[in-house]
């Protein structure tokens, strides 16, 4: 029963951490084509409160609860798709400060714009491209986990099973 109690959290967590994580990211793409600084500006702010209050503690859910699972089911570390999936993980985590460090720009450059009654500068654009890059890897990254964590094998794997190898 504690297996499957952790194991519904750390489902949970992932929920939260991709739809969230996704959400945020789809909003703030949405917002950013406006070029309306005071659209930017709001939804920028509640993406990085989000981020900051929801997905990221979610991120820590994850590592805790999946490191519980493998303890109680006796998987070791070094199996193929928990290993991938880790480091999978911590790519996408290393990505994530940046992520949130870019998103904070991005808000304090539409509050500014906003202030001053000015359009976006133009450093805005670069700033966001590589926000929205990182998020493009993170995101791939996590769909690499979700598929490891249903099929319990790896992409290279599930890759030589499709054509027959």
């Amino acid at each position: 029963m504690l297996y499957l109690c952790i194991k519904y959290l750390h489902v949970i967590a992932a929920v939260f951490l991709f739809g969230f994580g996704m959400g945020s990211y789809l909003y703030l793409i949405a917002a950013s084509r406006t070029g309306n600084p005071q659209v930017i500006a709001h939804v920028a702010r509640m993406v990085v409160r989000f981020d900051a209050w929801i997905t990221t503690p979610a991120g820590f859910v994850q590592i805790i609860t999946g490191y519980l699972l493998m303890r109680l089911s006796g998987l070791p570390m070094s199996t193929g798709w928990l290993l991938t999936s880790l480091v999978i993980f911590v790519c996408v985590g290393a990505l994530w400060l940046p992520v949130l460090l870019l998103q904070k720009r991005l808000h304090a450059m539409a509050v500014g714009a906003e202030a001053s009654g000015q359009p976006l500068e133009s450093r805005y654009a670069s700033v966001y491209r590589w926000w929205f890059w990182m998020g493009v890897c993170g995101f791939a990254g996590m769909f690499a986990i979700v598929l490891m964590m249903v099929t319990k094998i790896t992409p290279l794997q599930l890759i030589g099973l499709t054509l027959g190898l």
